[in-house]
């Protein structure tokens, strides 16, 4: 669901900023094409007005004959001259309309003008007195459909848009990609703060207790130590314990802290289920039972007595340690332990399993949480809780190892860890 979600988020976020991307290409090319486009009409304004200046230049210095051998600087310009009366003098394109725009250059569109297409031109005339008295008009017109800038200029559109859309795409391809990461980033970010805004606050839970045993005690001693040495026993002892507990939370917070900063190393190398099993049995022989059978079936696997792991056996040891312990505090000193192993196709798992009351169901899914204490599933010695840190620490070794650990009841009693490799 939160990948779900994240996915979303990162989505419409892309989204977006490809839609600010394309409004704003958009609007880049829209001024583009507009400075383009007067800078085409610029260039055609410039040539219809030097062509018209040549042609009455001609016209002042000679004869409207002369027109016949005059060559413009540019071959594309039609020109008509016509008198007063409308009467054409000279023109190199018989098709052209006598226009009229004051000296000013303007466009004339008339649909349907020649039999298979428009008329479009752009075109400038100025008067000119060959003689002083009367006056002649020099028309010059350029085509616009058959301009070649403004051919050019017409399929600009076409080819900003077909450059515009692989570039969004990647644009979005790109922006999805970062947000998402972005977001990933900061869910992660936002759980380490939580996590550490619940870390404090349980870690001054835990310390608020035994300081304030130990500061009750330390004033018992202050008012009635010195004439009553019983008390004065208790009080020393209940602080020396307090003082104990407080530095074993510290230094558990302290390993804790290491190994979720990769500051302890793993070395690996292989071990054997067996040998590693009994050495445990060794340590614990009231408590821990490794029945050592070289074949045994177990729900329909076989377990084998030869079976091996390539891990860190010290960081294992410090595991089971861990959960023994556990056991020990919460099930009774008298309670037993089996451990063995299964062998699965892709899997090897070890299993503790102790004899004690087992778990509650509400808390199965909290255990491995720090300063988490189920003391309500166990019936020995609920009064003493401890810090509620070592099962997580044997979660974070597991996550250092690339085991997966995983907490149940057993069907026939007790609790069961199962640590999967």
């Amino acid at each position: 669901m939160k990948n779900k979600k994240t996915t979303e988020v990162s989505f419409s976020l892309a989204l977006k900023f490809m839609l600010l991307l394309a409004a704003a290409m958009l609007f880049l090319s829209v001024l583009f094409i507009g400075l383009l486009n007067l800078s085409v009409k610029n260039k055609q304004s410039k040539e219809l007005r030097e062509s018209a200046a040549l042609i009455c230049q001609t016209i002042v210095n000679g004869n409207i004959d002369d027109l016949d051998f005059i060559t413009l600087p540019y071959y594309y310009i039609t020109y008509t001259v016509y008198d007063e009366s409308k009467d054409v003098l000279f023109t190199n394109d018989s098709l052209l309309p006598l226009l009229d725009s004051n000296g000013k250059v303007k466009e004339y569109f008339e649909k349907d003008y020649f039999i298979d297409s428009n008329l479009n031109v752009r075109f400038l005339t100025q008067k000119v007195s060959p003689d002083g008295v009367s006056s002649v008009t020099v028309e010059t017109a350029i085509d616009i459909e058959n301009d070649s800038a403004a051919k050019m200029l017409n399929e600009v559109p076409r080819l900003v848009l077909f450059a515009l859309l692989p570039v969004l795409l990647l644009a979005f391809a790109i922006s999805y990609l970062i947000s998402k990461k972005t977001i990933s980033a900061f869910k992660k970010l936002r759980q380490d703060y939580d996590r550490e805004r619940t870390f404090t606050s349980n870690v001054s839970h835990e310390l608020k207790t035994p300081i304030s045993i130990i500061d009750g005690h330390a004033n018992l001693i202050k008012r009635w130590g010195k004439d009553d040495v019983a008390q004065f026993e208790e009080s020393i002892n209940t602080i020396l314990r307090e003082t104990q507990n407080m530095n074993g939370i510290v230094s558990t917070l302290l390993e804790l802290s290491k190994l979720e900063e990769g500051q302890v190393k793993v070395e690996k190398a292989t071990i054997v289920v067996n040998d590693f099993f009994k050495n445990l049995q060794k340590e614990y022989p009231e408590n821990v039972v490794y029945e050592n059978s070289e074949q045994e079936e177990l729900a329909g696997v076989q377990q084998k007595s030869s079976l091996t792991l390539y891990s860190d056996e010290q960081k294992l040891h410090q595991i089971f340690i861990i959960l023994i312990s556990n056991s020990l505090k919460f099930a009774g000193p008298e309670c037993k332990i089996m451990l063995s192993a299964i062998q699965k196709e892709n899997t090897v798992d070890l299993i503790f399993t102790d004899d004690g009351p087992g778990f509650e169901s509400q808390t199965i899914a909290h255990i491995f949480e720090r300063f988490y204490k189920g003391n309500q599933a166990h019936t020995y010695e609920a009064n003493k809780s401890g810090s509620g840190l070592g099962l997580s620490i044997a979660k974070t070794l597991c996550d250092l190892l690339g085991a997966q650990i995983t907490a149940q009841n057993n069907p026939s009693g007790g609790a069961q860890i199962i640590i999967e490799f």
